[in-house]
């Protein structure tokens, strides 16, 4: 039960970020196997991440308050969606989400690896951040570009990472129409 209301609340998240989709659910008491069809024009990430999420393969991370001890913290499972960023400080990688700052066993790399399909992007060597969090890219002197997200904080995106963050926004705009 927990599960089937996780991956619903999910959808309706999807689907009210996707103004062009919709859900059809059907209860049929009579019906021996149960399944999922999934209607789609083009292989999209969104689409990806439905599947995902239905397979129950959707990469989710467990953290723990980044301001607590090691040893006596509560992990929280943080779903992709709801990271802002990651921060890799002192050998150590951090989340951010709206409600706090959760500390990951997690690499950089790994967490790059895993969500490049879910909108995540390497900015700079210790910054991996979410784009559909991004409120606003602002060009600054020295040509740097900071990405301001929508609960108010900013990040540098690197010079050096700045042509690979522009295809992959491209990439991700064509993929998305």
């Amino acid at each position: 039960m927990g599960m089937r209301i996780c991956i619903h609340l999910y959808l309706e998240r999807i689907l009210k970020e996707n103004e062009n989709m919709k859900l059809n659910l059907f209860e049929d008491k009579n019906i021996k196997e149960e399944h999922v069809d999934l209607y789609f024009s083009n292989m999209r990430p969104v689409i990806s991440q439905i599947i995902d999420t239905v397979n129950s393969e959707r990469p989710t991370f467990s953290g723990r308050p980044a301001d607590e001890d090691l040893d006596d913290w509560e992990e929280t499972i943080l779903d992709p969606a709801d990271i802002y960023y990651f921060d890799y400080v002192e050998r150590k990688l951090f989340a951010y989400t709206e409600t706090g700052v959760f500390r990951l066993m997690n690499t950089l790399a790994s967490c790059e690896e895993m969500l490049w399909n879910y909108g995540f992007v390497r900015v700079s060597k210790s910054n991996l951040i979410n784009i559909y969090k991004i409120k606003q890219l602002k060009p600054d002197i020295n040509m740097k570009v900071y990405a301001f997200f929508d609960n108010g904080e900013r990040i540098c995106i690197n010079r050096s990472y700045k042509k690979a963050f522009n295809e992959y926004l491209q990439r991700m705009r064509r993929i998305n129409q």
